[in-house]
């Protein structure tokens, strides 16, 4: 322990409390400040989830949902794609070898909302299961979701729209 300098970690509270977090446990425990590396993969997360529990409002539960479009998303797999209103966005190209299952899906999806029709093989995927400290999760549903919504005819998906890709 008397070399360690850095410590690496997710930036979550239990990690990076100031007063009983695992880093200022170790820096308690060796007697001097560390240097602080913080994973921060799901920080980029943060700006969809307050966007979302504005729209939708806030989580019932740790696992759940309570608005309108949140209680659909652990449904929406089982109705069918429509065509639907298109929206026009700029989505970079992007090597998808780099990217997690989750933000490649979320790349097909975005297409596929640019183009106002999901294609079949992207509509049958399962979905990866919903987690809260995983807003891409619910993320790509909500953007599926949006595939089987008529817009004219329904008020969650004008909502979507406000969640779709910028």
């Amino acid at each position: 322990m008397r070399k360690l300098e850095v410590v690496g970690c997710a930036g979550t509270v239990i990690n990076t409390g100031w007063k009983n977090g695992v880093i200022n446990r170790i820096e308690n425990h060796v007697g001097r400040p560390l240097q602080w590396s913080i994973y921060l993969m799901h920080f980029n997360e943060l700006p969809f989830c307050h966007i979302f529990q504005h729209i939708d409002g806030q989580t019932a539960r740790p696992k759940c949902f309570s608005g309108p479009i949140g209680l659909q998303l652990t449904c929406y797999e089982k109705l069918p794609v429509v065509d639907y209103e298109p929206i026009d966005c700029s989505i970079p190209d992007i090597d998808r070898n780099l990217l997690s299952k989750d933000q490649q899906y979320l790349l097909y999806i975005s297409n596929a909302i640019t183009l106002g029709h999901c294609p079949e093989d992207l509509a049958n995927r399962d979905p990866v299961p919903l987690f809260h400290s995983k807003w891409l999760t619910a993320a790509n549903r909500v953007l599926r979701l949006y595939t089987t919504m008529e817009p004219s005819k329904c008020r969650t998906a004008s909502n979507c729209h406000l969640l779709a890709p910028p």
